[in-house]
């Protein structure tokens, strides 16, 4: 692979809390990552971007699941089920640490898992150690 061709990786995160979108965006300013953030306040926003074909694609989804109008685990599903948006890695990023939520987060494709406990300068060390997720930072160019 021609490692010249590669551009940073959109980064879409699908939060409703406005404290959280900052810090996870200073989180990545803090880790010098060159990606851009875009950030959506609900799931509905989220999805009809993601349905419009014309709008490039996030290489990987954070994705809160508690938000009103559409859960996480809805607009999950509904790129699972996407075939255009199956492969896009999807982590769910919530308050929740129930046994349940974990469970339905894997089931319905999710790649992985982090409570927002974790403190905001570790998130993309967590990110970054998870299994499949290191092919993120960088897509390429076509």
């Amino acid at each position: 692979m021609d490692l010249t061709n590669l551009k940073p990786a959109r980064i879409m995160l699908v939060e409703d809390s406005e404290g959280d979108v900052y810090i996870f965006k200073r989180a990545v300013a803090d880790a010098k990552l060159l990606n851009e953030v875009i950030a959506f306040r609900d799931g509905r926003e989220a999805i009809k971007y993601l349905q419009d074909e014309k709008n490039e694609m996030p290489g990987i989804i954070f994705l809160d699941i508690n938000m009103p109008m559409v859960s996480g685990f809805d607009v999950l599903k509904q790129v699972k089920n996407i075939e255009r948006l199956s492969r896009i890695p999807v982590v769910m990023l919530t308050i929740s640490q129930e046994e349940e939520d974990i469970i339905r987060s894997y089931d319905y494709g999710a790649v992985s898992f982090i409570t927002k406990t974790v403190r905001p300068e570790n998130l993309l060390d967590i990110v970054s150690a998870s299994p499949g997720l290191q092919f993120v930072i960088y897509e390429a160019v076509r």
